[in-house]
């Protein structure tokens, strides 16, 4: 691609000076004829822009990124093409660095002002993702730093074509792979959650001074979709707690187990800057960033604040004044008061729009008009988020400058009672989570003798919580197996005091027994060596002896056969009469013979003639 420098696109945009190149294309500073304004032109390579599925992609989002109106995005003005060849985009001009020069400048930044950038990011990636708007290529390069400290994330618009880019020949980005996510680096589509593994990444590069994982090309690849990242802390021992495990939740390898969005990695973060005091603000930064960008032929519009605005308004104004003082002299005297008054009354300015924007950014548009701003109340509210404008009064219109617009400013998010989930599935504890505005939080696994899956502890149990906030679970993971001892032939005290031991609930059971004494135990049901949940319950199986006593079997030879089923029937054994000789009644021999021994209920073969 050529140098652009000096030519005008589409009759409106003066290419004014190179300022950065990369595979995808040259990024002009350029001016904006029509507007009178510094604007950044990015021109994308031809090699590019002869794909038309790509320029129709390119087109396509660089339209959805103009939609997108947020402090922490650099915004898409225009979007055109010169010829068949030159295709570009329009965006805000930003006055001063990127992470990148931060990073090589400094090595790392304090937890504090890490904490404070990546908040600023991650409000600007979940703005994105709400409108189904994925980056795909988040990395320090693309994240500038304003004269005034504001965080800007830049690029939205070509999320399409990094894919084109990296697969092009030789088109590997340098340190692009450094912040690919897990799944990327398995061949997946990128989502809103590759963008929060890239943005945790970042926040390791702020803290440590590198980004996590080692290696290069294809072995990064392979170990970036299997394995897990380091923590911070190993890197460097005075990292906060809270940020390392900030870290790690971003870049988990599973995106089920990262933020379910950059907002609630953005809460955390601004908690977090916000408990470490001392620290200096993120505009100081630029301070030490030898490779700042200054432009002092082209004051940069983008960034200026209310009180600088303010003074170029009344040196303008005043101008215009005095151009008009000398003719009406001969009028003020004639006239005087009135002519007076109307020379020198308050101009009128319109009322900005200052609904759903930060503090910070109302006060610099008020400013910007000669406004001031009172609050006058703070409300919970669950359309717009913590610190916006919820309204303002006036809300449109003009009224003289110096006035005060009142505004009322969020202050949270509403409360409400965190819900007994104790007992759920995890699934319907989430369904149930979700409809109180709360998300799972960290979920640990335990043994219970509760059912395996379910929830057998949270906190917090109780109270209420702000919108979006998490509960901690603990889930059973059923009762631990544990095995069950031998006790057979012990007696059932000893028995029932080596289950409970072992942490089994015993139950007693009595039964007979002809081979295990009395007292003693027979069996287990389980068995004795089988695995079984503990806390289950455990039969022992006790002997109470012989279910029938022994006998002798008495001597009924001669006797009649009525006498000799009497005796039998009085010792409780059972008979059968066997016929020896036609039409005898005399018992001639039994079975079992006499003086042997038998049990109650046996039964006794009478041999009669």
């Amino acid at each position: 691609m050529g140098d652009l420098v000096g030519e005008v696109l589409s009759h409106r945009y003066r290419l004014v000076a190179r300022i950065a190149g990369g595979g995808m294309g040259e990024v002009y500073r350029g001016h904006d004829l029509l507007l009178d304004r510094t604007v950044a032109v990015k021109v994308l390579q031809p090699s590019l822009a002869a794909d038309p599925d790509l320029v129709q992609r390119f087109k396509a989002e660089a339209r959805a990124a103009a939609r997108l109106s947020h402090p922490n995005i650099v915004a898409v003005h225009d979007w055109g093409a010169e010829n068949d060849k030159t295709y570009y985009m329009v965006m805000e001009y930003v006055a001063g660095s990127d992470l990148r020069d931060l990073l090589v400048s400094r090595g790392s930044v304090e937890p504090a002002q890490a904490a404070a950038i990546m908040a600023s990011v991650c409000e600007a990636l979940y703005v994105a993702h709400s409108r189904g708007l994925v980056h795909r290529d988040v990395k320090p390069e693309n994240i500038l730093l304003a004269r005034d400290g504001t965080v800007k994330v830049a690029d939205f618009g070509i999320a399409a074509m990094v894919d084109a880019e990296r697969t092009a020949p030789g088109g590997t980005i340098p340190g692009t792979l450094r912040y690919l996510s897990p799944e990327q680096a398995r061949g997946e589509d990128a989502t809103s959650s590759s963008d929060i593994w890239a943005a945790g990444a970042m926040l390791c590069e702020l803290l440590t001074g590198a980004p996590p994982g080692s290696g290069s090309g294809v072995d990064l690849i392979r170990r970036r979709a299997t394995e897990g990242i380091e923590r911070p802390s190993a890197m460097r021992d005075d990292i906060p707690k809270e940020l390392d495990d900030i870290v790690m939740k971003a870049c988990a390898l599973e995106t089920a187990d990262r933020y379910v969005n950059a907002d609630l990695m953005a809460r955390d973060l601004r908690e977090v800057a916000g408990d470490i005091r001392d620290v200096p603000p993120v505009d100081v930064l630029l301070d030490h960033v030898t490779g700042e960008i200054r432009l002092p032929d082209m004051e940069p519009t983008t960034f200026v604040s209310g009180r600088s605005r303010r003074k170029q308004l009344r040196k303008r104004k005043l101008r215009a004044r005095l151009l008009i003082v000398i003719p009406l002299v001969l009028l003020l005297v004639l006239s005087g008061v009135a002519a007076a008054k109307w020379l020198f009354a308050p101009q009128m300015v319109p009322v900005p729009d200052l609904e759903g924007k930060k503090k910070a950014t109302a006060a610099e548009l008020a400013g910007e008009q000669g406004l001031k701003l009172e609050v006058v109340d703070k409300q919970r509210t669950g359309a717009v988020r913590p610190g916006e404008i919820i309204e303002q009064s006036p809300a449109r219109g003009e009224v003289e400058e110096g006035s005060t617009i009142e505004i009322v400013i969020s202050a949270g998010y509403p409360k409400l009672p965190v819900p007994d989930v104790v007992g759920l599935t995890l699934k319907a504890t989430e369904a149930r989570l979700r409809v109180h505005k709360l998300e799972p939080g960290k979920v640990s696994y335990s043994y219970s003798p509760k059912p395996r899956g379910t929830v057998i502890a949270q906190k917090p149990a109780d109270g209420a919580l702000a919108w979006y906030r998490t509960v901690d679970l603990e889930i059973s993971k059923g009762p631990e197996p544990v095995t069950v001892p031998d006790v057979t032939n012990k007696s059932a005290a000893a028995a029932s005091r080596a289950l409970k031991a072992a942490g089994f609930a015993p139950n007693v059971v009595e039964a007979f027994s002809d081979d295990v004494a009395k007292g003693k135990v027979i069996s287990t049901d389980p068995a004795g060596g089988q695995v079984i949940g503990k806390g289950s319950e455990v039969r022992i199986y006790v002997s109470i002896g012989p279910e029938f006593k022994e006998l002798k079997m008495p001597d009924l030879r001669g006797s009649s056969l009525s006498d000799a089923q009497a005796k039998l029937k009085n010792l409780g054994l059972r008979y059968r009469v066997i016929q020896s000789c036609a039409g005898g009644s005399t018992v001639v021999e039994t079975d079992p013979i006499a003086g042997t021994t038998v049990r109650e209920n046996d039964k006794v073969a009478l041999f009669v003639c």
